[in-house]
């Protein structure tokens, strides 16, 4: 028992500790600035603090420095962004968060990766690739697909989106809507909310963003077969 009481102090006495910083830095940083995450970054003295749209800055611990731009890291013969290592974690973070029973789900027979991709039914270059499913199946691609209406919860493409998570056969509902067809209007209980809440914390603000396994994020269409050789060249 007494173990028990001298873990939940040292959980209490961390959390409180990052809630302090948190709020020490908020304070030197410009006002409403939303803070998605801080921790000790790889440059020695600072922390790295990813902010609103997947933004990366680094705060002194003195708190009397503030970088911001890019940060590159020589070490062992290796050039690596920092800011990409950041980045790249926040978004599988992210994603990992999203239960893929609530996207709507195109898997290949013989899959070798799962790409995430914010779609928008009205947007020319999500129905092109939409309309090249077959090729990026047969690349063994799944595709699980998330709703990023891009004007946002209101009007006509968000309702539709809503209708097709709403609808028993998601997939050919959002098939459907890609080829600019009508379908029944619903509601329910749906993510689209959620998911376009979920891509405006990564910086998305264009549609389709395809997001790769180990957090790596493109903007705009790709063929399946770049695709395929981006993933697997590294």
């Amino acid at each position: 028992m007494r173990f028990i009481k001298l873990a939940l102090f040292l959980s209490l006495f961390v959390l409180s500790n990052e809630e302090n910083l948190k709020d020490k830095i908020e304070k030197i940083l410009p006002s409403g600035l939303p803070i998605n995450f801080i921790e000790a970054s790889s440059i020695p003295g600072f922390y790295v603090v990813n902010v609103a749209n997947n933004q990366i800055l680094y705060v002194s611990k003195s708190l009397e420095f503030v970088l911001a731009g890019e940060v590159i890291q020589l070490k062992e013969g290796q050039i690596t962004s920092l800011n990409d290592v950041y980045q790249t974690k926040f978004i599988k973070d992210i994603v990992s968060t999203i239960d893929t029973n609530e996207s709507i789900n195109f898997i290949s027979n013989n899959e070798k990766y799962k790409l995430t991709v914010f779609t928008d039914i009205s947007c020319g270059y999500c129905r092109l690739l939409h309309s090249e499913i077959d090729s990026y199946l047969d690349e063994g691609l799944t595709i699980n697909y998330l709703a990023f209406p891009r004007d946002g919860l209101t009007g006509n493409v968000y309702k539709n989106m809503v209708s097709a998570w709403c609808s028993q056969d998601q997939r050919q509902s959002l098939s459907d809507l890609k080829k600019g067809e009508e379908i029944k209007q619903i509601e329910c209980p749906n993510p689209v909310s959620d998911h376009f809440r979920k891509g405006s914390l990564l910086g998305i603000t264009g549609t389709p963003t395809i997001i790769l396994e180990d957090g790596r994020m493109f903007s705009g269409y790709m063929p399946a077969n770049e695709l395929i050789k981006i993933i697997e060249n590294g």
